[in-house]
């Protein structure tokens, strides 16, 4: 029988979130392209955005280049950055001394378009869509360790795209108010390895 879901945020009642969900508005639209294959992820972080902050878009596929909504990206390409590594990126310090009180509030930004998969399907994303590579580029420096201790990564110095996006909300406004999508997230975690147990944590996931 499967398990019943909580109405608010489409969890397991078990491991409910609602407690713990956030309500912010980000300083910039946030435009996420999706892989599938995140859609299958019960860890993943986007259902946790999409309840905790807005404006966010999510466009989910590989190919985006037919979308109906893409013409309006391209007549706004100056006022968009894309979090990606490429060739002509710009790498934005997000350290917490930087952003307080400076980071980057000067800075136009209508929207900012987030890859989100693992590093092998962000790649594909990139490659498919040629498109993005006629917007700036920009790269996070500085940030602090990732929590997402439930998935493994072999990127060293990665975040999860919830880590990501608040990063650059704080950067953008100059504060670091969006260190609050870290509760609900912290609190997924926290779920997850209660559930597995503190030695299966241990033996499979920590200091991987």
């Amino acid at each position: 029988m499967p398990r019943k879901l909580c109405d608010r945020c489409d969890r397991p009642e078990n491991v409910c979130l609602c407690a713990h969900l956030v309500n912010l508005q980000a300083p910039c639209k946030v435009l996420i392209l999706q892989h599938p294959s995140e859609q299958k992820q019960a860890l993943a972080t986007v259902p946790i955005l999409q309840k905790c902050l807005s404006p966010l878009q999510v466009w989910v596929g590989e190919d985006f280049c037919e979308h109906q909504d893409l013409s309006v990206l391209l007549k706004n390409k100056e006022q968009c950055r894309v979090l990606f590594p490429s060739e002509h990126c710009v790498e934005l310090d997000v350290s917490e001394n930087n952003v307080q009180g400076s980071g980057g509030e000067h800075e136009n930004v209508d929207t900012l378009i987030v890859l989100d998969g693992t590093w092998r399907k962000a790649k594909k994303i990139w490659h498919l869509n040629p498109w993005l590579h006629d917007f700036p580029g920009i790269v996070l420096k500085n940030a602090p360790p990732s929590q997402y201790q439930i998935r493994a990564s072999n990127i060293s110095g990665g975040v999860s795209t919830l880590e990501a996006i608040a990063l650059y909300c704080n950067y953008l406004s100059g504060g670091t108010q969006f260190y609050a999508l870290n509760k609900p997230f912290r609190a997924m975690i926290d779920m997850q390895i209660a559930s597995m147990g503190e030695e299966v944590f241990k033996a499979h996931y920590l200091n991987k």
